[in-house]
């Protein structure tokens, strides 16, 4: 039996806060990643949000941009995030929610990943396929994305890990509806 291949897209959040909170945001897909990489550019495009990061673009943007990415059936299930309070331990907390976000979906028994992290040097691509193997992942890939500027899905997991920490620090409006509706919905999966 042929593995499947599957993507995973990779950014965090947090860790300004020295521990308080930190989370990791998952993107997993499929032999659709091409199609998915042009559906999120087309949602920067036309929500206002463009290529910028979370941070740089203006609140309605954001919310726009989500709201388009979440109606997307192809995308439910598919957007994970893992929080992890009172922690330093970054690399560990990210490698820990790479391999939940990726056995979450018990329906793919024989897969093998490939695994894009924002950021990441390669001094700690050997450490995080290590890693990654310890705990029963089956990779292909582990590479850094230096500019996540350059890459759709990994913009998506940046949007997804600042939206989560918009929530978790208090942002009572919009945002928090929108976190509901489409954690209810399963769009968005925390685990």
């Amino acid at each position: 039996m042929e593995k499947v291949k599957v993507y995973t897209y990779v950014d965090e959040n947090g860790q300004d806060t020295l521990g308080r909170v930190f989370i990791v945001s998952v993107v997993v897909v499929g032999k659709e990643k091409d199609e998915l990489l042009e559906f999120c550019e087309l949602c920067e495009k036309e929500s206002g949000k463009k290529g910028t990061k979370w941070r740089k673009a203006g609140y309605g943007e954001r919310l726009e941009y989500l709201r388009r990415i979440f109606r997307d059936s192809r995308l439910k299930g598919n957007i994970r995030f893992s929080v992890f309070r009172e922690t330093r331990n970054y690399d560990s907390a990210t490698i820990v929610a790479i391999a939940k976000a990726l056995n979450w979906d018990k329906s793919i028994q024989e897969y093998t990943a490939a695994v894009y992290v924002d950021g990441l040097t390669k001094i700690k691509r050997r450490e995080y396929s290590r890693e990654l193997r310890i705990l029963g992942i089956s990779t292909h890939k582990v590479q850094g994305i230096m500019k996540d500027e350059n890459n759709s899905l990994v913009r998506l997991a940046d949007a997804v890990a600042g939206f989560v920490r918009d929530v978790l620090d208090g942002d009572s409006g919009q945002a928090k509806k929108l976190f509901e509706q489409v954690v209810k919905a399963g769009a968005l999966i925390e685990v």
